[in-house]
């Protein structure tokens, strides 16, 4: 399954235990490809930097060349840049990489996102969602 995988769904897969860290397993078995453009990879790493989390450069180089590069697929293609969510412009770029291939789905916890989906131009699911989808 093609996914584009919100901010708070990558670190909390990554960080926290849990039932959302079967996404992470979801993604080391196949199951699961997510993908991933230049911004977006940035976004990861401005929030893996944030205090709260406590990693350090070493840590979150580690997340980056081990945990996120090596699985993740990066976009090539041109992302259109459309506003879909004017209440939170930085959404944006995860709705619109989603859009680039077909049958991607845009995985969020992000309240802004869930409730737009339904007018939204790519399939929407919460982390609950997708691991209920991995486990049929």
């Amino acid at each position: 399954m093609l996914t584009v995988l919100d901010t708070s769904v990558l670190i909390s897969a990554l960080l926290f235990r849990g039932e959302i860290a079967g996404i992470h397993r979801a993604i080391l078995e196949g199951r699961l490809q997510p993908l991933v453009t230049e911004p977006i990879l940035k976004e990861y790493l401005r929030v893996l930097a944030y205090p709260k989390l406590r990693l350090s450069q070493s840590e979150i180089k580690y997340l980056l060349d081990e945990e996120i590069r090596p699985w993740f697929h990066r976009i090539s293609e041109d992302i259109p840049n459309d506003v879909w969510m004017p209440e939170d412009p930085s959404d944006d770029q995860f709705v619109n990489a989603a859009r680039v291939r077909p049958e991607t789905h845009l995985i969020s916890g992000d309240g802004h996102i869930l409730q737009a989906r339904e007018r939204l131009p790519v399939p929407v699911l919460t982390a609950r969602e997708l691991l209920d989808q991995l486990e049929r």
